[in-house]
């Protein structure tokens, strides 16, 4: 097997929510990888510029302010992103909003914000940006295993994407005239910063939940991340890939 298999060398990957978490850790295995880096983020100013520092000497990395939920955010980085960039390859859906309650307690406001970000957002992030991907690109969205097994107080979450995965489903048959390929990504309990404050007895009932007996790490996902944007992924799509630890 080519050893350059994993290589993004002249690559172009956006990675929404990409400055914390999940989406920090798919954007340093891309730039390790060789691919030059564009990257949203809402309100982590600060946590940006810092990732922009840190990952600099790997080669071209820039972040966008911008609210994955907002339509003339998403036009503006449209035309950001071809600027800079003229193009892009790998188009990584991480930017998603989380309400954990009993579904008879969830706000209409908290509703609607959520299926913003996690559903309107993505979709027509991937309109837009559709003709700046060339033949052959990749387009992969991160999901969540709450699809696939009951995760307590996530119904709207989980609903949410799962609307995600049919757009995988759906985006894999319509872009492929142009050989793009579109996947999902499932992580089940990661260890990231959106469970930092969680009770030390939650996290080992989360970690108890998966066959290897542990919470996965960012760097987990991005692994596979990785996967589905090099060359070994390239015949594989309309797929919702689980990495999990076997839950």
């Amino acid at each position: 097997m080519n050893v350059d298999v994993l290589q993004l060398k002249d690559k172009v990957a956006l990675v929404t929510g990409g400055s914390r978490g999940i989406g920090k850790a798919i954007v340093k295995d891309l730039m390790e990888q060789g691919a030059a880096v564009a990257f949203t983020y809402a309100n982590s100013t600060e946590k940006a510029k810092a990732l922009e520092g840190e990952l600099s000497s790997l080669g071209t990395i820039k972040g966008y302010q911008s609210d994955a939920s907002n339509l003339d955010n998403i036009n503006q980085l449209t035309d950001a992103i071809e600027k800079d960039f003229g193009k892009v390859d790998i188009l990584i859906n991480n930017a998603g909003r989380f309400v954990s309650k009993p579904f008879d307690e969830v706000t209409e406001d908290e509703f609607e914000q959520l299926f913003a970000t996690n559903v309107k957002g993505p979709f027509f992030l991937v309109q837009k940006m559709v003709r700046l991907i060339p033949e052959g690109g990749r387009v992969i969205n991160i999901s969540s295993g709450s699809t696939q097994h009951y995760v307590p107080m996530s119904s709207i979450y989980a609903a949410s994407k799962g609307a995600l995965e049919q757009f995988t489903r759906t985006w894999a048959r319509e872009l492929s005239a142009k050989k793009i390929t579109v996947n999902s990504l499932l992580p089940g309990y990661t260890a990231t910063d959106w469970v930092s404050d969680t009770p030390e007895e939650q996290m080992q009932w989360m970690a108890g939940q998966a066959a290897l007996g542990e919470l996965g790490t960012a760097e987990d996902i991005s692994r596979a991340v990785l996967f589905l944007a090099s060359d070994l992924g390239r015949w594989v799509t309309g797929q919702q890939l689980s990495v999990d630890g076997g839950l």
